[in-house]
């Protein structure tokens, strides 16, 4: 057995104890390090081999040994718990997106933070492109969107950003340096007609027999939405007291406040609903994520649209631009912290662009019609 020790000082700094050893017909090297044991075949015969492929190997491990941090497990846990007290509305849906990531990570063994590298990052987008639904027996493969994967790369942006600002690690964020896709923002609202249905359609399904306290509530709150732009998580969470000279008081992202007013249609959305709790609409189990998730396919059943609760928001906005209202204001009301969202709502159609063009023209045409009088 031999022992050997390149420099007594730095192994007594690193805790560092080792032994190269021949073991059958190899040499083996035998080390200790921050109290774990680890134990490597060198391959070799030669003594002299040994020792330098013994030396690589243990400036390897101490390397490794000290950049490691916390576990991406650990911290997506110390992030979680800071998503659920501040921003408790995206919270559940990012701890099921937190969960994907964890089972990539742990199936190619990455284990620290500081194990994760932007190729790691691009891997694991690889992976998620492909999502596995399971209906009855089978499990089928179905893509996931440009957007989808986009939200996933937020979640670990932010997270290692979180664990920058905590000093918690000291490395450089591996998302920095990914590209995220380009997504279509263009945003298509309800026309006036699609409205009309989407809310008889609600009318509808609170109106069954066997409809739920949300069911009957339903229409109420798609018209509430209608009328005052309100996101679903700000109508749920909207209580008495913030109700004042017919304005809401409103919380929104980034608990930014700001004030709605109620028109006449609100009013009266307001006024028939019973004071049995101190929100406005009492809904129960408001902080579930997917609560509407039930109902809002029983409209699309129903009218053959593609509607989500949040194109009841869109189609206020859209509804109040083609009214000559500016973009400022409605910007105001929706409680946008940039103008740019607001200007994602002003897209026109390509029959309002042609007429938009042709008056252009007509302009150019009465003038020289003036200036012809006028000779």
């Amino acid at each position: 057995m031999l022992r050997y020790h390149e420099d007594p000082i730095r192994n007594k700094q690193t805790g560092c104890y080792q032994m190269i050893k021949k073991h059958g017909r190899y040499y083996w090297l035998d080390i200790w390090i921050e109290g774990k044991r680890v134990r490597r075949s060198l391959k070799t015969t030669e003594h002299g081999l040994a020792l330098e492929k013994a030396r690589d190997i243990k400036n390897e491990l101490l390397a490794k040994a000290q950049k490691k941090d916390v576990t991406v497990h650990e911290f997506s846990l110390k992030y979680l718990n800071w998503a659920w007290d501040t921003k408790p509305a995206s919270a559940d849906q990012e701890s099921r997106r937190m969960k994907k990531v964890l089972e990539f990570f742990d199936s190619i063994n990455v284990t620290y933070l500081s194990d994760v590298t932007p190729y790691h990052v691009e891997q694991l987008r690889a992976w998620l492109k492909i999502m596995k639904v399971k209906k009855g027996d089978q499990v089928l493969e179905k893509p996931r969107g440009q957007a989808t994967l986009n939200r996933y790369m937020q979640l670990l942006r932010g997270m290692f950003y979180k664990a920058i600002d905590w000093e918690v690690y000291k490395g450089q964020n591996p998302l920095k340096k990914i590209k995220f896709f380009r997504e279509n923002r263009v945003i298509k609202p309800l026309s006036h007609d699609e409205a009309k249905a989407v809310l008889e359609a609600c009318r509808q399904i609170g109106a069954r027999k066997r409809a739920s306290g949300l069911q009957k509530a339903f229409a109420d709150l798609v018209e509430f939405a209608f009328n005052t732009g309100m996101r679903k998580s700000e109508i749920l969470n909207l209580q008495w007291k913030d109700i004042k000279n017919w304005e809401a008081k409103v919380k929104g992202k980034g608990d930014r406040i700001r004030t709605v007013p109620l028109n006449a249609a609100a009013r009266v959305i307001v006024e028939r609903q019973r004071r049995q709790t101190p929100y406005v609409f009492p809904i129960e189990n408001r902080e579930q994520q997917d609560l509407f998730r039930r109902t809002v396919l029983q409209v699309r059943a129903l009218t053959e649209i593609p509607f989500h609760f949040h194109l009841c928001r869109h189609y206020f906005a859209m509804t109040l631009l083609e009214r000559g209202v500016d973009i400022v204001t409605i910007s105001s009301i929706l409680g946008h912290s940039k103008m740019m969202t607001s200007l994602l709502y002003s897209h026109t159609s390509k029959d309002k662009m042609k007429s938009a063009v042709e008056a252009l023209l007509q302009g150019d045409k009465n003038e020289k019609q003036g200036q012809a009088k006028s000779l």
